[in-house]
């Protein structure tokens, strides 16, 4: 199981904004069709990807902690995505799809995004923050992630669908979280069954 290094996005394609905002819904009926490398590529760039020199990201963050990291769950492992070096580095090998969700859907999707807050980030705010705001902040944060993901997946004919219920604890433990990292949400990603369904 090797490093994935992926391409540079095209910032010059998709569809204009108010049409992917049209266009955005939620699609669970997937294809279990691998997604091509460049679908992916611009999935997780979209999600958390480095867009400016000073390392700042496609998703606004607290302070500009980027406590919110993103990890993709493929058929053949877990994999890490590091933003600066644009690339999926291994994680755990095998198919744990079935502990990203209790939804059967998610369990053929070629693709299924984990957005984990690293607490420890927060340690050193520029006032002391109640533990309410810390994990109000993972949850935005991991909410803008999967929107532009959403948006994204709309432009280029993708279904995507966002999920709170996830087997946390078995799931952390494969991924090998440390203790004040915390699952948020997860997003299931393929190519939908049917060309034509309608915005929800």
């Amino acid at each position: 199981m090797d490093a994935i290094k992926l391409i540079k996005p095209d910032l010059k394609k998709g569809l204009p904004l108010m049409e992917a905002l049209n266009l955005r819904r939620t699609i669970r009926d997937l294809k279990p069709d691998e997604l091509s490398l460049e679908h992916l590529s611009e999935i997780l760039w979209a999600a958390n990807g480095v867009n400016r020199e000073d390392g700042k990201r496609t998703a606004p963050s607290a302070c500009n902690k980027q406590m919110t990291e993103v990890y993709a769950i493929l058929p053949d492992g877990i994999y890490f995505y590091d933003a600066p070096a644009h690339e999926l580095k291994p994680v755990a090998k095998g198919d744990f799809r079935k502990l990203t969700a209790v939804h059967e859907f998610a369990f053929s999707a070629p693709l299924n995004l984990i957005f984990a807050a690293d607490f420890d980030k927060m340690e050193k705010m520029p006032r002391q923050e109640p533990e309410e705001n810390k994990i109000s902040y993972a949850r935005v944060e991991a909410g803008h992630q999967s929107e532009n993901v959403h948006l994204y997946c709309a432009s280029e004919g993708l279904g995507a669908a966002v999920r709170i219920i996830i087997p946390r604890e078995e799931l952390a433990k494969v991924m090998g979280l440390k203790p004040n990292q915390k699952i948020i949400l997860a997003q299931t990603i393929g190519y939908p069954k049917l060309s034509d369904v309608q915005p929800k």
